[in-house]
């Protein structure tokens, strides 16, 4: 009986080469979604955050107006200006004072809390308000138009206007304003009523 000898073929360098290029390329492709993935589910995240910021804004100014209670029939003036925030009216975009009373204000970090005036480079997050007169407080049935706007700085636009934190009590409102390229903006309307005394 004659064995025969069978030859055994392997692969040649240039299958191999061309199995390994064709690994890498399915491999950078799915390196590179993984990279949008990663930027799409911050940007949610970021605006998830701001949208929840801007709404606390609205709960916070309709809860200040419950210190509003005149003009009214007991007490012909007005007292607005004992108000924390809605004082401001008609002052158009203005970056709200921290109160401590309140442990609120207008700078908030990474996670959506509440950041002191006095460390304003915690901040990741700003909010401005404008609050305009929607009807008059002169009959006793005040209501105020309040609109709060959230930014946050877009990734790769470098530092802040001015090089100053992002909501630095010296940036002005309407710098902010003209710089839609530099931030990410998120915009909410309410309005707060009188709390009319009998």
């Amino acid at each position: 009986m004659s064995v025969r000898a069978t030859g055994r073929r392997g692969y040649t360098a240039v299958e191999l080469l061309m199995a390994i290029s064709i690994f890498a390329i399915g491999v950078s492709g799915i390196i590179a979604m993984q990279k949008v993935t990663v930027g799409a589910n911050k940007h949610a995240r970021d605006l998830a955050i701001a949208t929840h910021i801007a709404q606390a804004w609205l709960e916070q100014l309709s809860a200040d107006a419950a210190a509003w209670n005149h003009p009214s029939p007991k007490a012909t003036t007005s007292d607005l200006n004992q108000t924390t925030w809605l004082q401001q009216v008609g002052a158009g975009w203005v970056r709200p004072a921290y109160s401590g009373a309140r442990v609120f204000g207008a700078g908030f970090d990474a996670l959506g809390n509440p950041v002191s005036d006095a460390n304003p480079g915690d901040a990741v997050f700003c909010a401005h308000i404008r609050l305009s007169w929607l009807y008059p407080e002169a009959s006793g049935n005040g209501l105020i138009r309040t609109e709060v706007r959230v930014f946050w700085l877009r990734d790769g636009q470098g530092a802040p206007i001015g090089n100053q934190p992002v909501c630095a009590p010296a940036t002005a409102p309407a710098a902010v304003e003209g710089a839609g390229l530099k931030y990410h903006f998120v915009h909410q309307a309410s309005a707060a009523k009188q709390n009319t005394a009998p």
